[in-house]
């Protein structure tokens, strides 16, 4: 099992689960972990039943929510250990930064736009690391500038980590927001009616998490498809 971070306090719920159908589709399975402080996809997966921690189905997606580490839902789930080929970790606060020992994830994604409460909300999060962590920078936003990339890493720099050479890049349009709200509205998450440069971000994204394991040609089609 190996897990994936996405560090930061952007809204990632729809991302993650775009990124886990893909996923699924190609034969892994998946657990998303929703540890942010609104635990967003308490309102978007249904509960099974009312206790403040479950995991339940979306889409042919499992996800967690309320727990405080990984034991925490094996012993829900009445397994000894996690058997997911993949989890992936949505944090937005020091205390789950700690818990899952999210610096020592297999990749670790920093997820912001350049809104100013974002990115000092994220050195909050970040303050808990004390060993180097390396960092894939993942920008969501309308409008990508030099100088906004710029203070983005002075805000960082005196802090224990590095960034990956890998930089991604999501646009935000009213029209990919368009297919998130239908995505919601149906309860079945379809990643082609994205655009196209939504759908390259994705690929490039998913073919980071596997790392090789699938090629980018079997990734391209299954997004590329209705899944």
């Amino acid at each position: 099992m190996e897990q994936i971070g996405f560090i930061g306090a952007y809204d990632k719920k729809d991302l993650l689960l775009n990124i886990a159908k893909v996923i699924t589709k190609l034969n892994k399975s998946v657990l998303i972990v929703d540890a942010t402080i609104m635990q967003r996809l308490r309102y978007i997966i249904p509960r099974i039943s009312n206790t403040p921690t479950y995991v339940s189905e979306y889409d042919g997606i499992d996800v967690a929510v309320g727990f405080m580490n990984l034991a925490g839902i094996a012993k829900y789930l009445g397994k000894t250990n996690l058997d997911y080929d993949l989890v992936l970790i949505d944090t937005d606060n020091p205390q789950t930064m700690s818990s899952f020992m999210v610096q020592n994830s297999k990749i670790n994604f920093y997820v912001t736009s350049y809104d100013e409460f974002e990115l000092q909300r994220n050195l909050e999060i970040l303050s808990v690391i004390k060993s180097p962590i390396s960092l894939i920078k993942l920008v969501i936003s309308s409008n990508i500038e030099n100088k906004h990339d710029e203070y983005l890493d002075h805000l960082l720099e005196n802090f224990n980590m590095s960034w990956r050479e890998e930089k991604i890049i999501f646009p935000d349009t009213d029209f990919d927001r368009g297919v998130t709200l239908s995505n919601q509205i149906t309860k079945q998450i379809n990643v082609k009616n994205y655009s196209p440069t939504y759908r390259d971000g994705l690929e490039y994204l998913v073919s980071l998490i596997l790392e090789g394991s699938v090629d980018q040609a079997s990734i391209r089609r299954i997004i590329n498809r209705k899944v």
